[in-house]
């Protein structure tokens, strides 16, 4: 298992209230699955950040991709990296 940081921007505002009980429902089935680990907004409100557990970058980007922020396209700019955990892991 890797850990992979996935932070984004949010394009559309508007569209994000809309979507972001499909977005809460899927992230928060994939935390009870142990895949998400932390993930919430930036405190600027302009995007936000992830934290994910998976077998390969390729697994990671599906997740991402599967989100109905991104499906939708509240989520701009996403940025994924692996993330190297020392302390804590």
């Amino acid at each position: 298992m890797a850990y992979y940081v996935l932070e984004y921007r949010y394009g559309d505002m508007d569209k994000r209230a809309q979507v972001r009980p499909r977005h809460l429902d899927y992230m928060n089935r994939l935390h009870d699955e142990g895949v998400v680990v932390l993930a919430g907004p930036m405190a600027d409100g302009e995007g936000a950040m992830v934290l994910l557990r998976a077998e390969d970058e390729g697994e990671a980007r599906g997740l991402v991709e599967e989100d109905p922020y991104a499906v939708e396209g509240v989520s701009v700019d996403a940025q994924l990296r692996e993330w190297n955990v020392v302390i804590g892991a």
